[in-house]
C-alpha cells in the first residue's frame, strides 16, 4: 500500500522510501549503464538498492553518455530506461541534504541541457514509478512507451521545492494547464493510461524496454542527416527550456536552504508528514 507522507497527494510506495532512507553500502560499479546495440547507445539507470534515485555521479554518466553519443557516428539513436520495477525514484535524496548545506549542483543542470539540445532521437521505456526528474527528463524524448504500471509524479512542492527541467513550461504545453499545474502544485499523480491519453506517453504496451528498443532500432536506419536537421527544427525552443532551467535550478538552490524543505527533507526521512508552521 502506498505510505503517505506528506499533504496532498504525495503517495509514494513504503519499499521506495524504505530505499532512499536507509543507508545502505553500495557498489563502486557505475549505475548508468551503457552499449550500443544496432546503432543504438542503449542508456540503462540501473541503481536497484536506491530504487534508481540519481545521484550526481549518475547526472554525470548521463552527460557524458549522451554528450559522446553526439560525435559517435556509430550512434544513430538513444533509448533510456529503467528497471523492469521502476524507472527512477527521482533525485537523491541525500543530494538535496547536500545542496541545503550550500553544495553546489555538479551534473544535473548539464545532463538537464545536454537531453533538451540532443538532436539524436531519443526513446524511453518506463515501468513502474517515474518520479521528480524521472517525470520531468521524460518531457523532452521523442517516443515514451510505458507498462500499465507506469506512474508519474513531481512531488516538488510537497517536498518544499519548485519545478525543474523546464517543467514549469515544458510539462504544461504537453498534457495541458489544469493537470500539469494538479501534478506541479500538489504532487498528483498521472497513471500510464491517462498519460498516453493527454500525450505525455506515446503508447501503453506490455513490454515497454522490447517495443522502445524496437522503435530505436527503426529510427537508426533512417537518414541521419535529415534526423537531426529534423530534430533540429522541433527544438528550435531549446534556448526558452535553458532559460528555464537556469531559472528553476536558482530557484530550487534558494528553497533548498529554507525551513520549508528541511522540514519536509526531515520528515520524508522520519516517514512522517511534514509541519510547515
Amino acid at each position: 500500500m502506498p505510505l503517505e507522507l506528506h499533504a496532498g497527494v504525495f503517495k509514494i510506495p513504503a519499499a521506495i522510501i524504505n530505499s532512499l532512507v536507509v543507508n545502505k553500502d553500495e557498489s563502486k560499479m557505475s549505475k548508468i549503464i551503457t552499449s550500443i546495440k544496432e546503432n543504438v547507445l542503449i542508456i540503462s539507470i540501473h541503481r536497484s538498492e536506491a530504487k534508481n534515485a540519481i545521484n550526481q555521479e549518475m547526472y554525470r554518466d548521463l552527460n557524458d553518455a549522451l554528450r559522446s553519443a553526439m560525435t559517435n557516428a556509430s550512434v544513430r539513436s538513444i533509448l533510456i530506461k529503467g528497471l523492469p520495477e521502476i524507472f527512477c525514484a527521482g533525485n537523491d535524496m541525500k543530494d538535496f541534504v547536500a545542496m541545503a548545506r550550500g553544495e553546489p549542483d555538479k551534473y544535473a543542470g548539464g545532463f538537464m541541457k545536454s537531453l533538451i539540445t540532443c538532436y539524436k532521437p531519443v526513446v524511453a521505456s518506463v515501468s513502474g514509478f517515474a518520479i521528480g526528474i524521472g517525470t520531468t527528463m521524460l518531457q523532452f524524448v521523442d517516443f515514451l512507451y510505458v507498462s500499465p504500471t507506469a506512474m508519474f509524479q513531481t512531488p516538488f512542492v510537497p517536498l518544499g521545492l519548485c519545478p525543474e527541467f523546464a517543467s514549469s513550461i515544458r510539462l504544461e504545453q504537453i498534457i495541458g494547464m489544469r493537470k500539469a499545474r494538479a501534478m506541479l502544485l500538489s504532487g498528483e499523480t498521472m497513471a500510464a493510461e491517462e498519460s498516453v491519453a493527454l500525450g505525455f506517453s506515446t503508447k501503453m504496451v506490455e513490454n515497454p524496454d522490447e517495443v522502445a528498443f524496437d522503435k530505436a532500432a527503426e529510427l537508426a536506419l533512417m537518414a541521419p542527416n535529415a534526423m537531426q536537421k529534423t530534430k533540429e527544427l522541433l527544438t528550435s525552443q531549446c534556448p526558452l527550456f535553458v532559460d528555464a532551467i537556469e531559472i528553476e535550478n536558482k530557484a530550487l538552490l534558494d528553497l533548498v536552504t529554507k525551513s520549508e524543505a528541511k522540514e519536509a527533507i526531515t520528515a520524508f526521512f522520519e516517514k512522517r508528514k511534514p509541519n510547515f508552521v
